[in-house]
C-alpha cells in the first residue's frame, strides 16, 4: 500500500507540489506566529516583572491595591510590617530575594519649567539585581540623593545629567514637602508608553524622605523560577495569614492590578492566535478535501478496477489516507526547517521591534521550543489525515456523479411603511412674571471686596493660624505665622518644631515654597495641598473680587440665614480654585459658606466660616474670620479646621515679599 501510495504521488507531481506548497505555507505561518506569541508573552512578562520592578509576588496591606493612590498613609506597610514580611519570606523555598517599593506623585521643577511626575522608589541593590535579569547592564547607584528620569521628562523640563531639580509632593502626613535632587540619568524607561513622559525613579530612602515616612507601598518578592510564582504566593499567603490574620494581601505579577498590561495584551493576542489558527485550519481542511476529491474524481477508473478485483472499500480509503499522510509528513518536515531557518535569519540580522504600549524597542527573538513545534506539527498532521480519511470515505460512498449545483433564487422582501398621524396638544403658557432686580457685576464685586476684607484681602495685616487636620490615616496639627500686604502673603511654619523654617511666598499671582536645605525656592501651585484638606491658597488672604468674575444666583437660605449666592469663575489659572459657589449673608456681606469646584464643575471641597475676630482698618473696626472648616466633599471624615488668632494691623516692607529674599530669611 505504501509503495502504491508513493507511485500515485509521483504520478501527479503538479497536484502534489501545489498541495504541499499550500499546506507548508499555512503550517509555517502557524509556527512563526506561535514563536512570535511566545516572544511577546516572555517580553511582556519581563516588562512587568523586571523593567517595572514588580517582581513575581507582591505583598500589600489589605485593600492597598485599590486604595493606595487615594489613601497612601492608611494602606502603607509600616516598619513592623516590613520586618515581619522579610522574616516570613526567608522561610519560603524558591525565593531569591525580597525588597520594598514605594510609589507617589508630585511636581518636578528645573528653573521655570515644571511637570508632573509619577515616581517609584526602590532599594538600588534590589533593583539592580531585579533589572539585571532582564539582560540590562545596571550599574549600582553611586549617590542615593539622585534620580533617573525618562527622556520625555528630560525634554519637558530641559534637564540633563548632572542638573539639580526640585521635587515637590504631599507627604504621608498630608503636608507639603520638597527636596533637591540631582539628575543622574535621563535614559530611564518605565516600560509603559502611556506614562513615559512622567516616569521618575529614585532610591527608596530619598522617596521616604520626600514623603516624610518610613512606610512603603508594598513588598516585592523575586522567585527563582517564574513557573513557581503561584506556589510561592500560596505559601506566603498562608504564612502571613497565620502570623497576622486579615492584615495582608498577596498578589502575583499576573494579578489584574499589577499585570494589567500583560493581561490585556496577552488576552488580545491569544484571541488573535485562536482566530488565525481556526482560519488556517479551515484553509488546510478545504485544501485537503479539494485535493482528495479531485484525486478520486481523476482516478475513479482505478478505484473501480480495484473494487472489481476484490479490494474492500476500507483498503482503498487507506490507500488515499496513506498518500495524504506521506504528504503531511513531508509538509511537516519542510515547514519545521523553513520556520527554524526564518527564526535563525531574524536572530542573525538583529531585527528589533516595538511591543504594544511599551516605550523601548526590543530585539526580536522568536522563541520556538521543541515541545511547541512537535505539538503543532503532530496536531496539523492529525488534522490533515483525519480530513483526508473523512473526505475519501464520503466520496467513495456516494456516486461518482457530481450533480449540478441547484441555484436558489433570492427572494426580495419589500417593506411597506404605514403613515402615522401626529396630534398636536397646545398647552397655554402663563404670562411671565416680572424678573426680580439683579445686581450688576460691579455691585457684586463690591460685595466680594467687603467679604475679602474679612479674610485678609486688600490690607496690611498679620495673624497666626492653627490648622487641625483629621484623616483616617491620622491627625495632624500645624501652626503658621501669616503676613499680608496688598494681596501678597508670606507664610512661615512655626510648629511642629521639625517643620520650622518652611516658608511660602505668594506674590503677583505666583507662589514659591522653600525650607532649610533647598538650594532655591520651588514654584508651587495655589491648588497644591499644604496640610490636610487646606491648600496653599487657603492659608493666605483671599482676593475673590480681583481673581473671579461673579454671576448672581439669587437669594438662598443657608443654615437659616438669607444669603446671596454668587457663582465665581476664575479669571486666570493662578488661583486656588477654578470655580467657587460663594454664599454671602445678605445682612453683613460676609462669606459663610463656599463650595469649591473643579474645572469640570464638580464640588470637591466645601468650607464654612465663622467671624469671631475683629481688626481695625482705616480707623474702623471690622469683623475678621476666626475659623474656617474645609471638608472633602467625597470623604467627609477628611477635613481641616483653621483657627485664626492675634489678628493685627501691620506695616510690612515690600522687600519681605521678594522671592530673592525668601531663602535668606
Amino acid at each position: 500500500m505504501l509503495k502504491l501510495a508513493l507511485n500515485n504521488l509521483r504520478r501527479d507531481r503538479r497536484r502534489t507540489v501545489a498541495t504541499m506548497v499550500a499546506l507548508t505555507s499555512g503550517l509555517v505561518a502557524v509556527l512563526l506566529f506561535l514563536a512570535y506569541m511566545s516572544f511577546v508573552e516572555a517580553s511582556m512578562a519581563r516588562v512587568v516583572i523586571h523593567a517595572q520592578g514588580n517582581g513575581h509576588v507582591q505583598v500589600y496591606r489589605t485593600g492597598g491595591q485599590a486604595n493606595l493612590a487615594a489613601f497612601p498613609a492608611r494602606y502603607a506597610l509600616d516598619a513592623a510590617d516590613q520586618a515581619r514580611i522579610r522574616e516570613l519570606v526567608a522561610t519560603v523555598p524558591g525565593v531569591r530575594r525580597a525588597g520594598a517599593d514605594m510609589t507617589g506623585v508630585g511636581m518636578v521643577q528645573l528653573d521655570n519649567r515644571s511637570t508632573v511626575f509619577l515616581a517609584s522608589g526602590i532599594d538600588p541593590e534590589f533593583e539592580a539585581a531585579l533589572r539585571g535579569e532582564d539582560g540590562e547592564a545596571v550599574a549600582a547607584p553611586k549617590d542615593l540623593a539622585s534620580i533617573r528620569i525618562t527622556p520625555h521628562m528630560a525634554d519637558r523640563i530641559g534637564a540633563s545629567a548632572g542638573d539639580v531639580v526640585q521635587l515637590a509632593a504631599t507627604s504621608y502626613a498630608q503636608r507639603a514637602n520638597a527636596m533637591d535632587a540631582e539628575v543622574r540619568d535621563t535614559s530611564y524607561s518605565t516600560g509603559i508608553e502611556a506614562i513615559e513622559s512622567k516616569g521618575l525613579r529614585m532610591p527608596l530612602a530619598d522617596m521616604q524622605s520626600l514623603y516624610d515616612t518610613e512606610a512603603v507601598s508594598r513588598m516585592i518578592v523575586q522567585v527563582d523560577d517564574r513557573a513557581d510564582t503561584d506556589r510561592v504566593a500560596a505559601h506566603l499567603t498562608q504564612a502571613l495569614e497565620a502570623a497576622k490574620p486579615g492584615r495582608f494581601d498577596v498578589t502575583t505579577w499576573r494579578s489584574p492590578h499589577v499585570g494589567q498590561l500583560y493581561n490585556s495584551f496577552m488576552g488580545f493576542f491569544n484571541m488573535l492566535f485562536a482566530f488565525a489558527g481556526v482560519v488556517i485550519a479551515l484553509v488546510a481542511v478545504a485544501t485537503v478535501q479539494h485535493t482528495v476529491a479531485m484525486n478520486i474524481e481523476d482516478r475513479m477508473k482505478e478505484v473501480a478496477t480495484l473494487r472489481a478485483i476484490g479490494y474492500p472499500r476500507a483498503r482503498i480509503v487507506a490507500m488515499f489516507v496513506i498518500e495524504t499522510a506521506v504528504t503531511a509528513l513531508a509538509v511537516a518536515l519542510l515547514a519545521v526547517l523553513l520556520a527554524w531557518a526564518v527564526r535563525a535569519g531574524i536572530a542573525a540580522a538583529g531585527v528589533t521591534t516595538s511591543l504594544p504600549r511599551v516605550a523601548q524597542r526590543v530585539p526580536l527573538v522568536l522563541q520556538l521550543t521543541a515541545v511547541e513545534t512537535f505539538t503543532v506539527v503532530v496536531g496539523a498532521c492529525v488534522l490533515i489525515v483525519l480530513s483526508s480519511a473523512l473526505t475519501t470515505w464520503r466520496r467513495l460512498r456516494r456516486s461518482v456523479r457530481f450533480g449540478g449545483q441547484r441555484s436558489h433564487s433570492l427572494s426580495r422582501v419589500l417593506a411597506g411603511g404605514v403613515a402615522a398621524l401626529a396630534g398636536f396638544v397646545w398647552f397655554p403658557v402663563p404670562p411671565a412674571a416680572a424678573a426680580d432686580a439683579m445686581p450688576d457685576v460691579e455691585t457684586m464685586r463690591q460685595w466680594l471686596k467687603q467679604a475679602d476684607m474679612a479674610r485678609g484681602g486688600f490690607a496690611n495685616l498679620s495673624w497666626d493660624v492653627a490648622v487641625h487636620s483629621e484623616d483616617p490615616a491620622g491627625n495632624t496639627d500645624t501652626e503658621y505665622a501669616v503676613q499680608v500686604r496688598d494681596g501678597d502673603a508670606l507664610i512661615r511654619t512655626t510648629a511642629p518644631r521639625r517643620y520650622q523654617g518652611e516658608r511660602i511666598l505668594i506674590a503677583s499671582h505666583a507662589m514659591w515654597y522653600t525650607k532649610p536645605g533647598l538650594r532655591r525656592p520651588i514654584s508651587v501651585s495655589p491648588q497644591q495641598r499644604l496640610v490636610g484638606e487646606a491648600a496653599n491658597g487657603d492659608i493666605a488672604a483671599t482676593q475673590y473680587a480681583r481673581d473671579y468674575v461673579p454671576e448672581y444666583g439669587g437669594v438662598v437660605s443657608v443654615d437659616g440665614r438669607d444669603c446671596h449666592k454668587l457663582v465665581l469663575k476664575a479669571t486666570h489659572k493662578a488661583v486656588t480654585y477654578a470655580g467657587i459657589v460663594y454664599y454671602l449673608e445678605t445682612s453683613t456681606l460676609l462669606g459663610i459658606k463656599a463650595d469649591f469646584m473643579t474645572a469640570a464643575g464638580d464640588v470637591f471641597k466645601t468650607a464654612a466660616f465663622e467671624y469671631g475676630n475683629t481688626v481695625i482698618h482705616a480707623g474702623k473696626r471690622h469683623p475678621f474670620v476666626s475659623s474656617m472648616t474645609i471638608a472633602n466633599a467625597a470623604f467627609p471624615d477628611r477635613f481641616s479646621r483653621l483657627v485664626y488668632r492675634d489678628v493685627t494691623a501691620a506695616s510690612h516692607p515690600a522687600t519681605a515679599f521678594s522671592r530673592d529674599q525668601l531663602t535668606s530669611m
